[in-house]
């Protein structure tokens, strides 16, 4: 297999090392499956969602202790890509969360730059990049997401789905996680 130089990969998808290898991969939600965002969500449970000041803390985040064994006890072969909601703009601190908490992971994708939390549903996006991936040679074999929406979708694609649920979205009428 011929690794994805990371100089031609989309410019919201972030390697971890400076090449992506194509291949098998489990796909991991980040909020709510390996960061701890429970700090944060006050911010989108409110008439209109403070996206800016949701996205202010993610440097604060704990880690999920059981979403890092998931992606620590996966195949070595297998890719870790992290498909979160996460506008681009936090890209870098993400990263460095990542690293700084010892998470296994091999591509970070955000939300393209030229979008935020209110051009697409969560679901829309994430079909989106799921097709992008098998476009570019990586194939989901496994999906983890704390939204029972985008679990759902997964299925579109035959990708085994598993449910991690968080609480995030258990006290809201209003944010239904896929915003």
């Amino acid at each position: 297999m011929s690794a994805l130089p990371a100089a031609g990969l989309p410019s919201h998808w972030h390697p971890a090392t400076g090449r992506v290898l194509p291949g098998e991969a489990v796909i991991f939600d980040l909020d709510g499956v390996l960061a701890d965002a429970m700090h944060r969500q006050h911010f989108l449970h409110r008439e209109e969602p403070d996206w800016r000041g949701f996205y202010g803390g993610v440097d604060a985040d704990g880690v999920i202790e059981a979403g890092r064994a998931l992606a620590a006890a996966m195949r070595h072969d297998v890719r870790i890509v992290i498909l979160t909601g996460r506008i681009d703009e936090v890209a870098a601190t993400t990263r460095e969360w990542l690293v700084g908490n010892g998470l296994r992971w091999d591509l970070l994708v955000c939300r393209p730059p030229d979008e935020d939390d209110s051009s697409r549903h969560a679901v829309d996006y994430k079909r989106d990049e799921v097709a992008r991936l098998r476009e570019w040679g990586i194939d989901p074999v496994l999906a983890i997401d704390d939204n029972r929406k985008i679990v759902e979708m997964y299925a579109e694609f035959d990708i085994p789905g598993v449910y991690f649920p968080s609480g995030y979205y258990d006290s809201s009428s209003r944010y239904d996680g896929g915003v």
